[in-house]
């Protein structure tokens, strides 16, 4: 049995690491190693999931100094021994289906990355959810016993069987984009990066729930210098390395909503958030002759740079997370922007409104209001 190493980094996660790691070892697929990095918490979490690796021996709590997300994760690369590696936030959960499923999948196909859809769930919602798909009552849903596989694993029952109706692989063995078992989808390397690209991109923004060949990782790690997209850049790596994957879309992956950032130290970026890591991306289709692809970052970049710019100018610095000079330093972002060649074949309209948000504010204003009107009246 292929074992999976589950990369959990851990930054003052007191109120929601136990949840998380409840749901990793009621997994219906035990072969598992756990690998907590705590990122220099100042809370008890590290005491925590200490307490728990006394319970089952899958897990390991790895400890360093304060460096960020992107450290942690990369120490967990790094200390994993597992055939494949899977990722997964603090305060976040997954169904315990879904390592069976994503290794039977991913096995089965050939593919190097394979992930699902996602939930975002308030605290009480995903403790209900949890609840549910774990057939235990809501109150007992997290009392499962450490390290024991849940009633109903299809691992077993599931072997052998043809799942996938019509699809024929090609003379390398790649599997064009179908559905297998009416819930997963395949894709060859060329059609990977057209899911990032066009298709998954939000789901594929983020490496939660991402389970991937430690092979096809190879020398990759996150880029620490990136405050926010480290992961969207992690996973824009990868896929163009040439990987097949397979897609799962049951949303298994519970992502947590709260105020707090709890697997990093460094705030968000707010509107700015993807803004170093869109650019990258973008400059890296354009400079391959991909400007379809990289047309769709240009716009990302355009808009989170206008949307920075309206935050600063109605009072909310704190919001996307610089301070000083923020509105000078954006004039030059944009001024530079407005140069890029692809800055050129955005849309009429939306070159038209930022050129006006940093010329004459009042005016944009008043432009954008008529914009998102029309626009309304035309989605209706």
């Amino acid at each position: 049995m292929k074992k999976i190493s589950v990369i959990i980094p851990a930054y003052n996660s007191e109120k929601y690491i136990e949840q998380c790691l409840w749901s990793v070892t009621g997994q219906t697929y035990g072969n598992l190693e756990i690998i907590v990095v705590d990122d220099g918490s100042g809370d008890d979490s590290a005491a925590i999931c200490g307490r728990l690796a006394e319970t089952d021996g899958r897990i390991r709590v790895l400890r360093q100094k304060n460096s960020g997300v992107s450290a942690a994760r990369n120490h967990g690369i790094d200390a994993a021994t597992g055939e494949y590696v899977f990722f997964l936030d603090s305060d976040d959960a997954i169904h315990p289906l879904l390592l069976e499923e994503m290794l039977r999948q991913a096995e089965q196909y050939h593919a190097q990355l394979a992930f699902c859809g996602y939930r975002k769930l308030d605290s009480s919602r995903l403790e209900a959810v949890l609840g549910e798909v774990s057939g235990l009552p809501e109150t007992e849903a997290p009392g499962a016993a450490l390290g024991e596989e849940l009633p109903g694993s299809t691992w077993e029952t599931c072997q052998g069987e043809e799942l996938l109706e019509g699809t024929q692989e090609t003379a390398q063995g790649a599997v064009s984009e179908k559905y297998t078992d009416g819930r997963w989808l395949t894709a060859d390397e060329t059609e990977t990066e057209e899911w990032f690209h066009v298709k998954y991109t939000d789901t594929l923004s983020g490496i939660g729930g991402k389970l991937i060949l430690r092979e096809a990782v190879g020398k990759l790690r996150f880029d620490s210098r990136l405050v926010n997209g480290e992961d969207t850049f992690f996973l824009y790596q990868l896929t163009r390395s040439r990987v097949r994957s397979v897609y799962c879309q049951e949303e298994w992956y519970y992502y947590r909503k709260h105020g707090e950032s709890v697997t990093s130290s460094a705030g968000t970026a707010g509107s700015m958030r993807y803004f170093e890591s869109a650019v990258r991306i973008r400059n890296g289709e354009y400079e391959n002759g991909n400007a379809e692809h990289a047309m769709r970052w240009e716009i990302l970049v355009v808009d989170q740079v206008r949307r920075s710019y309206g935050a600063q100018k109605r009072g909310k610095a704190g919001s996307v997370g610089i301070t000083g000079s923020a509105r000078q330093e954006l004039r030059k972002i944009a001024v530079a922007e407005m140069r890029h060649p692809l800055f050129r074949r955005i849309c009429f309209s939306d070159r038209v409104l930022f050129t006006c948000c940093f010329a004459c504010y009042p005016v944009y204003v008043v432009l954008n209001r008529i914009v998102l009107f029309l626009a309304n009246r035309r989605s209706r």
